[in-house]
């Protein structure tokens, strides 16, 4: 699609209507490419399509005594990558949140689904966590009660790390602090006894049973982010310990779940605990991100991206120097992604408890549902290493671990090798790379994809460069003091983030993500902290779903 001339907006709007004026321009510009027929609206169910609906009718359809059906796999991959390239060149959407999403949605739709039908086997290998009753007469029935403040399991006590575990709650007696932490461990760890009389949890892999089954379990493993409550489960979350063989009704060694990971991964013990972090998580992050949309739009870098320059900034920015300008950039965009990702899955695990469980019962599972990031001491400990794979949230390591995870298993490389660990680095970081690239190119302004790329092609340049670096100073100094090594680890993970997220935060600011409207009821320009004239109600048409009737039935749909 033709992207707008922004520069003449830019040169007529003051900087109080500039983001109005630019998104309007931006949703005039995909209205009109949907009606000269060069762009699509982004469609209910047909967007799901590749990603998620023909990927899960293929792995409900058993094959381990059909391995000619297994071979269909390719078959099934080639409609996956049509529907998602096609998305790829034509969904957008007048929310610029969603065309963004357009991108990332069909492109990760293609790296899941190579996981699943390429580089592994679900229905020989993966296996879920069930709760079922201890009663031999009802052991598969599945308890979907969760009426109760139930507890996943006793809690260990330790970390991931070997630490003794502190507990969140907090005495309403007057008595020493210590000693109520200690009141309370002792009765989450008899509300855990309590419920291990109840239940049990054993192994489910690929079920025998009916289509609708097999079904319910393809759909849990794709949508399961992390794979969590999976044998598959990634490595930084806090998860039992994965027998190598697995039959069905083998019992779930929970005692085994540490309540924090090594890489810093929280769980929670019981339901009040979970329910009443994730409901202040949302509540806490609806304000954040409402401060967010109100004073990132006081910049013109947000609203424009960098590639239309010919603005005047406003005066509380003027005076900063250009390199204290980037940080201050930086962090706002740090914050809005942070805040956006975390609110995201605060909201989903909250869906995914209280109603997904009705259909999953795995989901009733507690220790599934841990902290959505890791611990800061990863990034002191590890440096660049530790951001990415610890902090970060983990939800695609999974599956751009898979295609080297592949090769080890097959043979075709070896661990441990000089060439394994920047392989599988770059394999991690290209794919991340060509994921954030692909929204960037269904977004409606005109943008660089490259940026994306760029951007973590020199993360993994900066991982394997600390490793190097690590390597030669251990050679002179084999035990360096603990603070000294930390502190080089920030000071480096810090710089090369500070020197290389220009690319990414471009390219996020000239997608035009930035001008969306995160909340629609606005606490902050209610209290006249926006500009003169901004209301307080956010959403227009444009942020809504929509039924959109095209000219045949494939073609009509919720247009996003």
């Amino acid at each position: 699609m033709e992207p707008p001339n922004i520069d003449d907006i830019v040169a007529k709007m003051p900087i109080q209507g500039l983001s109005y004026g630019v998104r309007t321009a931006y949703g005039d510009t995909f209205r009109l490419a949907v009606a000269n027929g060069t762009a699509k609206p982004l469609l209910l169910p047909w967007c799901l399509l590749g990603p998620f609906i023909v990927p899960a009718l293929w792995l409900a359809v058993p094959h381990k005594r059909r391995m000619w059906f297994y071979h269909t796999r390719w078959l099934a991959m080639a409609f996956i990558v049509w529907s998602n390239v096609y998305h790829l060149r034509y969904a957008s959407s007048t929310n610029m949140a969603c065309a963004y999403a357009a991108g990332l949605a069909a492109t990760w739709g293609t790296v899941l689904s190579l996981n699943l039908l390429i580089w592994t086997r679900p229905q020989f290998d993966a296996a879920r966590v069930l709760k079922i009753k201890k009663d031999p007469n009802l052991i598969g029935e599945v308890d979907d009660s969760l009426g109760q403040d139930s507890v996943d399991a006793e809690a260990t006590g330790h970390d991931g790390q070997g630490r003794k575990a502190k507990t969140n709650g907090k005495g309403n007696g007057k008595g020493n602090e210590l000693r109520t932490r200690k009141k309370l461990s002792k009765s989450l760890k008899s509300q855990a006894k309590q419920q291990e009389e109840e239940f049990e949890y054993i192994w489910e892999p690929y079920p025998d049973g009916g289509f609708l089954e097999r079904l319910a379990w393809s759909t849990d493993l794709i949508l399961s982010f992390r794979c969590a409550g999976w044998n598959w489960s990634v490595a930084s979350l806090p998860r039992p310990t994965i027998p190598s063989q697995i039959s069905h009704g083998d019992k779930v060694d929970m005692d085994s779940i540490p309540t924090v990971s090594r890489s810093g991964y929280k769980r929670h013990l019981t339901q009040a605990e979970f329910v009443r972090d994730r409901l202040v998580k949302v509540v806490v992050l609806y304000f954040v991100l409402d401060l967010l949309s109100v004073y990132m739009v006081k910049d013109p870098y947000f609203i424009l991206g960098p590639d239309h320059q010919n603005y005047v900034l406003p005066t509380h920015l003027q005076r900063i120097p250009p390199w204290l300008l980037r940080a201050y950039r930086e962090i706002f965009c740090l914050a809005g992604v942070y805040a956006a990702i975390e609110a995201v899955f605060a909201v989903s695990d909250l869906a995914q408890y209280w109603m997904a469980n009705r259909f999953y019962p795995s989901r009733a599972v507690l220790f599934q549902f841990a902290s959505t990031f890791g611990s800061f001491g990863q990034v002191l400990d590890r440096g660049l290493a530790g951001w990415w794979g610890s902090l970060w949230h983990q939800t695609f390591r999974m599956q751009f671990a898979a295609p080297v995870t592949y090769l080890f298993r097959e043979g075709h490389l070896k661990r441990g090798t000089r060439l394994a660990s920047p392989l599988a680095i770059l394999a991690s970081f290209l794919q991340s790379g060509i994921l954030h690239a692909s929204g960037s190119l269904t977004s409606v302004p005109k943008t660089k994809p490259w940026r994306a790329p760029a951007f973590f092609f020199l993360q993994a340049t900066g991982f394997v460069l600390q490793q190097c670096v690590a390597w030669v100073f251990r050679a002179y100094i084999p035990r360096p003091p603990r603070v000294v090594s930390r502190t080089v680890n920030l000071f480096f993970a810090l710089t090369w983030l500070y020197f290389t997220a220009p690319l990414f935060i471009d390219d996020l600011s000239s997608t035009g993500l930035w001008l969306v409207e995160p909340v629609p009821i606005s606490l902050f320009r209610f209290l006249g902290f926006g500009h003169e004239g901004d209301h307080w109600w956010r959403w227009d048409w444009d942020h809504l779903p929509k039924l959109y009737v095209g000219e045949t039935w494939w073609q009509t749909g919720i247009a996003l």
